[in-house]
């Protein structure tokens, strides 16, 4: 959404570059965003038993902070300050990330499946597209065939089944890492 904003309202002298004035004036709904869950973040913090609140706080304030990293000016586009200013944004992002690694190991540990099971799923689906192997199940379970269904379900399971386990055992290892830390 900001992106297209952004091109939108570019100055129309293509010799003037992108300051952050201009910059923060097309994305300052999204500034704003990012204040509002920093504060919340900043207040979940300090009270008690509010550590999911928090936490997920964070998670929203980097991922805003990811939609204004995408939002940012080609660097021929942008000024000396403002691509300054990105990289100081890239390391913010980092830094919540390392924070939330670090003060939120439980709360981590518990979604670690979940996180790693959805980068192993988009990265076969990835291979699939890219190494086209879904012409080698259709190979094995042709359309039209009765036991088509069957077959691509099982491949579908196993994949799924196989994706699930190595985030398990992954987040297994981790967690034994973490405790003798």
């Amino acid at each position: 959404m900001s992106v297209e904003i952004a091109d939108s309202k570019k100055p129309e002298n293509k010799s003037k570059k992108v300051t952050i004035r201009d910059f923060i004036d097309v994305n300052h709904k999204l500034f704003t965003t990012m204040g509002v869950f920093g504060g919340l973040a900043a207040l979940f913090t300090k009270l008690q038993n509010a550590e999911y609140l928090a936490f997920f706080c964070f998670v929203i304030l980097i991922l805003l902070d990811w939609e204004l990293l995408v939002a940012f000016p080609k660097s021929e586009e942008a000024t000396w300050t403002i691509t300054i200013f990105e990289y100081v944004s890239q390391m913010f992002m980092i830094g919540i990330g390392g924070y939330l690694c670090i003060t939120y190991v439980t709360i981590v540990l518990v979604f670690l499946p979940v996180i790693l099971a959805s980068i192993f799923a988009a990265f076969s689906i990835l291979l699939f597209k890219r190494f086209e192997l879904y012409k080698y199940v259709r190979k094995l379970a042709p359309e039209g065939k009765r036991h088509s269904p069957l077959i691509r379900g099982i491949v579908a399971f196993g994949i799924i089944t196989t994706i699930l386990v190595v985030a398990a055992l992954i987040t297994r290892y981790i967690a034994s890492f973490v405790e003798t830390v």
